[in-house]
């Protein structure tokens, strides 16, 4: 992987430009705000109000999306229900053996099929999907050290269709499979058949239960072994942090009886050969402007300013954030209240979820990285650091001088606009001052 360590030692801000901070375009889904080329400082106080900023070190920042927290809970739901529906079963036979004397064991081994068969199954799936989102959706790793941006795109790959399947088979599958299990059981039920009788239906539907598992399993192998040789390879392009690309684009869409607006602060690496397109890019949803300013200073003064002036990753999706926002509920809330939280905690396996979180944030996310990224992180002595353009630092102090005066940089318009405004006033003002010397002599 080959990195740029060259600065541009001037800003682009010609009127011809096609991205310039400050300029307001017009996109077939919306209104957009330019923020970058030539990452210029915004006036606004830096905000994560997304969550968007996933760790950070004293070299490098990782920017990943994502409510991880609901999705380990959304799975771990379905352990409570397991656990929920064996207490009823047990509870059904206690009482059953209360009024008859004798134990009745088929609402367990009934409602225990049905977990095995049903919630377990869908409780493992859901965890793995999580698992595989986290995967799929590697971070954008800011590297201020080289002044670089290193963003994710897959390449390769192509959609591989496995013969005889779809949704409606897979549905089909499932249905005939649970179907297979709950006959090798039912003949165990029937009441009056001799045993032999049963011996024979056991055996003929375990055999076909038998021919069911390897069938499936060895399609699902041979699936797996095809999708894994076609999938898409993680890549990570690099681009230098002042020409890469950045707005905030503002969508109303409108249906029948309602119109909802999105706002989204996008990152992009532009196509060498077509700036209107993006080689890779990251997009999060901000839900305003002005959060989205806050968060693309999160970034900016992270590049510019060091680790010191960038927030910390928030940590919500931590255990001992958990524990702490526990012991402060036992603090605040009377007992009904706060036994009804622990039920609710419960049912969602918080403290699990918690630990699974943290699990896939600080390794599952950074394990499927290249090791070129790696490389490319690792720290630089002081001596090879990159340093930002002179031209950049001067437009950043004309621009901190002029939000102290009262300008807003939503309301600035284009960069190069705005500097020749300045420029012209600056002129002006010689020049009333040069006319005032030559009356007054």
């Amino acid at each position: 992987m080959t990195t740029d360590k060259q600065n541009s030692s001037s800003i682009d801000t010609s009127t011809g430009s096609i991205w310039e901070p400050g300029a307001r375009r017009t996109s077939q889904e919306g209104q957009l705000l330019a923020l970058s080329p030539a990452p210029v400082t915004t006036g606004e106080r830096a905000v994560d109000a997304n969550s968007w900023i996933r760790r950070k070190t004293e070299g490098w920042l990782d920017l990943q999306g994502g409510n991880l927290l609901f999705g380990a809970e959304f799975a771990l739901m379905f352990l409570s229900l397991t656990v929920l529906v064996m207490l009823g079963g047990l509870a059904m036979t206690i009482h059953f053996y209360l009024g008859h004397h004798e134990l009745n064991w088929d609402p367990i081994l009934f409602l225990g099929g049905m977990n095995l068969l049903i919630t377990v199954p869908w409780g493992l799936y859901m965890h793995f999907l999580g698992n595989k989102a986290v995967r799929e959706s590697p971070p954008v790793r800011l590297n201020r050290q080289r002044r670089e941006v290193a963003m994710p795109r897959w390449m390769g790959g192509r959609e591989l269709k496995l013969p005889f399947w779809n949704d409606s088979a897979a549905g089909v599958a499932y249905i005939a499979y649970i179907g297979t299990i709950a006959a090798v059981i039912m003949p165990f039920t029937l009441e009056g058949e001799s045993p032999e009788y049963v011996r024979k239906l056991v055996v003929i539907f375990a055999t076909a239960l038998v021919v069911e598992t390897l069938l499936i399993g060895a399609y699902f192998f041979i699936a797996l072994r095809l999708k894994k040789k076609h999938a898409p390879r993680l890549v990570y392009e690099v681009h230098p942090w002042e020409k890469l690309v950045a707005f905030i684009e503002t969508q109303q869409n409108i249906g029948p009886s309602l119109m909802a607006t999105h706002t989204f602060l996008t990152l992009a690496i532009p196509k060498p050969d077509d700036p209107e397109s993006a080689l890779a890019a990251a997009k999060i949803n901000v839900g305003h402007e002005t959060a989205g300013l806050a968060q693309w200073e999160c970034i900016r003064r992270f590049m510019e300013d060091g680790p010191e002036a960038c927030p910390d990753p928030k940590d919500d999706e931590t255990l001992a954030h958990y524990k702490a926002k526990c012991r402060q509920a036992r603090k605040e809330m009377s007992l009904v209240p706060w036994l009804w939280k622990k039920v609710g905690d419960w049912f969602f396996q918080r403290y699990l979820a918690h630990i699974i979180t943290e699990r896939r944030i600080k390794t599952l996310a950074l394990r499927s990285l290249p090791t070129e990224l790696k490389a490319w992180s690792e720290p630089l002595p002081e001596a090879q650091w990159a340093k930002p353009s002179e031209a950049l630092q001067a437009t950043n102090e004309q621009l901190t001088r002029a939000y102290e005066r009262g300008l807003t940089f939503a309301r600035m318009g284009p960069l190069s606009q705005w500097q020749a405004s300045r420029e012209e006033g600056r002129q002006q003002k010689r020049g009333r001052g040069r006319y005032q010397t030559r009356a007054s002599s």
